[in-house]
């Protein structure tokens, strides 16, 4: 898929997104959107790009969850959220971000997310 044509779909998501009534459906919606689109900055539209393999650094998680890069790097090393490390640096997978922001519109009183080891 073409990063174009990805980014456009995005933007029909949110669109949809917009016409529901239940504001967790879009504030979840607006979420994956943008770790999408932290994900495939800096990209050409002509660019092919496989939604489900693309990765992030740590900084771009930290931007995507709002969190601090150290707490981002806590979370990987305590198997809460999978990484490798390439470069010096942890990548993550954007898809692996989806439980942790899934977690966020939960309603109150529902179990913690399970730690996810590797291996």
């Amino acid at each position: 898929m073409k990063v174009g044509d990805l980014r456009e779909r995005l933007a029909g998501a949110m669109s949809s997104a917009m016409r529901r009534s239940e504001p967790e459906a879009v504030a979840l919606t607006a979420d994956r959107a943008k770790a999408m689109a932290v994900a495939m900055a800096g990209m050409d539209p002509s660019d092919e790009v496989d939604p489900e393999a693309l990765v992030v650094g740590t900084r771009q998680v930290a931007i995507i969850l709002g969190f601090h890069p150290e707490h981002v790097r806590r979370l990987i090393r305590t198997g809460r959220l999978r990484a490798a490390i390439v470069g010096g640096d942890y990548r993550v997978q954007v898809s692996d971000l989806w439980p942790l922001l899934e977690v966020r519109y939960r309603q109150p009183g529902r179990r913690r997310l399970p730690a996810r080891r590797l291996g």
